[in-house]
């Protein structure tokens, strides 16, 4: 039994499965994936799950790369061409991908369905191997002790184990940040009109809530961030009720709405590492960052942690560096940790900007959003930013 790697990582989420994939496409490096759940577990079920991400043009490239995308069930894409964003009928934005000549401004994946892919690919690469289900009880540099007592060694660690990361903790990495002191509630409906591959979202004083079209025409996934009392509430109304107050929060623009899932529901926060990076280990994803869901750029900005660290060992491997040191590792930490900041600080400002009350700051946010949808020059920019465009 192989028990030293060049490569370890925590992790066979999506962003953690992608990083495999990628660093094995680049480099000929060998990797072991280690991953909590069976296989079994992450099987495609005939139903929608209520856990969906926006995957961007960018992202939607990097599954490409790896294979991934061209193998996902295309009846279960949710390719959005539009995005209306409102609070009341006088602010309003419109977006369109025909405004920046492009085809898509991104697609409704079930996060299920690409994990499902990329880790059935995974397990069969000459190069990885997929330890599985199985989890790290202890890490120190260089190495991890499963909770079956078997110890993995490796030049380079990557955690790509979630936003409670128990091997950042145990690394000693400090992350920052706080509780929104909300949850996102997350459902799939048929709505009673088409949603015309249209992503909605308005905001409402709680937080917003977004309609976001899968393949069927008249299926969305919903994704709805209410205060923790809010959301346990709605979750526990029968589905006569919660229908009626979906619709009336939409402000009926899809008309009647039927559940057609369970509904789910998780904390929202925001946290940054203070590094990502020290001796012989490297966080990716939500390991790394989280941010507010409102824009759905959580997974994207985690697949490009994992394209940029499979490019900082490539880059590595080829000028015969190691690949866990510091001079390697702070090179991917250079490319992502400011960016990453931007982007987890905007999408705070929107949400502290969209849940005041205040007349004056009402007042702001619908002449601002006025301003904006008149003009196309900050509309194109914010789309472009969006898709990821450089």
């Amino acid at each position: 039994m192989k028990n030293h790697y060049d490569v370890i990582i925590v992790g066979g989420g999506m962003v953690g499965t992608t990083f495999a994939l990628l660093l094995a496409k680049q480099t000929d490096l060998q990797i072991a994936l280690v991953e909590a759940h069976q296989t079994e577990q992450l099987a495609v079920d005939d139903v929608p799950s209520q856990r969906v991400s926006a995957i961007n043009p960018s992202s939607q490239q990097i599954l490409t790369e790896i294979n991934v995308w061209q193998n996902l069930y295309t009846s279960r894409l949710g390719p959005f061409e539009k995005m209306q964003v409102w609070e009341t009928v006088d602010s309003v934005l419109h977006f369109s991908a025909a405004e920046i000549g492009v085809d898509y401004l991104g697609h409704i994946v079930e996060n299920q369905l690409i994990q499902h892919q990329a880790i059935a690919l995974a397990a069969n690469h000459r190069q990885v191997d997929l330890i599985c289900p199985e989890k790290p009880q202890h890490y120190q540099t260089g190495q991890i002790t499963l909770e079956n007592g078997r110890v993995l060694t490796a030049d380079l660690i990557v955690a790509a184990d979630g936003a409670h990361s128990l091997l950042r903790e145990q690394a000693g990495i400090a992350s920052r940040g706080w509780a929104y002191q909300q949850h996102g509630l997350v459902a799939t409906i048929r709505t009673e009109q088409p949603h015309q591959k249209t992503a909605w979202q308005r905001f409402l004083p709680g937080g917003p809530l977004a309609f976001l079209p899968l393949n069927d025409t008249h299926l969305c996934s919903i994704v709805w961030s209410l205060p923790t009392e809010q959301a346990e509430h709605l979750k526990a109304l029968d589905k006569n009720s919660f229908e009626l107050r979906l619709a009336e929060a939409f402000d009926h623009q899809l008309g009647k709405v039927e559940l057609v899932s369970e509904r789910a529901s998780f904390p929202l926060a925001l946290a940054h590492a203070r590094d990502y990076v020290k001796l012989g280990f490297a966080l990716l994803g939500d390991a790394a960052h989280t941010i507010h869901p409102l824009a759905g750029q959580g997974v994207n900005i985690g697949l490009q942690d994992a394209r940029a660290l499979a490019e900082t060992l490539a880059w590595a491997v080829q000028q015969q560096r190691q690949i866990g040191s510091l001079h390697t590792l702070k090179k991917y930490q250079r490319r992502r940790l400011a960016e990453n900041l931007l982007m987890q600080f905007s999408m705070d400002g929107f949400h502290r900007l969209f849940t005041q009350s205040a007349k004056p700051v009402s007042w702001l946010r619908t002449a601002g959003m006025k301003q904006v949808n008149k003009s196309q020059w900050l509309k194109k920019r914010i789309m472009l930013q969006a898709i990821g465009a450089k």
